[in-house]
């Protein structure tokens, strides 16, 4: 997936399309997807295409910029507006526009613009991440206070915007990665912002057990164990990963495989 900005410019006059077009391709982090020369086409473009930024004239054939808004369907692009005439200026507010661009502009009045671009995509995007970390808290209050158990049955995982829920006994080992952990599945791997310490609390240590400071491992994946150097052990799993068993943490585990016998 992209991590620029997809960008359809709208005028009708190829001039003003190509001055732009020379702009932004200038820039690492802005990419043009489509150019219209008038209304009709680019109401076609941006429903097809959903560009995440607009640069729209205001007098063009067949539609002007502002009707054209109105026949859009949520959620909308951001808006910026280019024109000739500054007689728009206040319908185009009105239209939450994000700029609002006078004809002729050189390129430090269109800088000026992208750094204004730049900021509410930044803000934008973390207030999104915001959001997913509050869901992620509310689904792990949720789960914990489920039935009997005080221990997670799913672990949220935040993917490319969207929250993936992992069940617990597909979770094979996990690495810690500071203040999140990457967990390890049959298929692939998975991110949670929740770090070792916390996932040690919430995750059953009968089936889930720390055996060292960066890693828990699934006590049913455990395939091997081996004598290491200085009282420490070497875990070997089903999958053919092999991880540390660090002495602070021995005695947990022998405890554990000792319900087995």
């Amino acid at each position: 997936m992209s991590n620029k900005i997809s960008v359809l410019i709208a005028d009708d006059e190829p001039v003003a399309r190509q001055v732009i077009s020379h702009f932004l391709q200038k820039e690492d982090d802005f990419e043009v997807v489509a150019e219209c020369g008038d209304g009709l086409d680019t109401i076609e473009k941006i429903e097809s295409l959903k560009p995440q930024l607009v640069f729209l004239d205001i007098e063009m054939p067949e539609i002007s910029g502002i009707e054209l808004i109105s026949q859009l369907n949520a959620p909308l692009p951001t808006i910026v507006f280019v024109t000739a005439y500054n007689k728009y200026a206040v319908q185009a507010f009105e239209e939450n526009a994000l700029d609002y661009i006078l004809k002729p502009f050189d390129e430090e009045r269109f800088s000026k613009a992208l750094i204004r671009i730049r900021d509410k995509f930044k803000a934008r995007i973390n207030s999104e991440a915001n959001k997913l970390d509050d869901l992620l808290s509310v689904f792990e209050e949720i789960l914990i206070g489920k039935g009997d158990s005080k221990y997670l049955k799913k672990v949220g995982c935040k993917h490319r915007g969207v929250i993936k829920f992992v069940p617990v006994e597909e979770v094979i080992w996990v690495e810690s990665e500071g203040a999140f952990c990457k967990l390890h599945l049959s298929k692939g791997m998975q991110i949670t912002n929740l770090s070792i310490k916390q996932l040690e609390g919430l995750l059953d240590p009968t089936t889930h057990l720390r055996i060292h400071k960066s890693h828990m491992v699934n006590v049913d994946q455990i395939d091997s164990i081996e004598p290491y150097f200085h009282g420490e052990y070497m875990i070997n799993l089903k999958a053919g990963k092999t991880l540390k068993l660090s002495r602070g943490y021995k005695d947990r585990l022998e405890f554990i495989l000792n319900q087995y016998k």
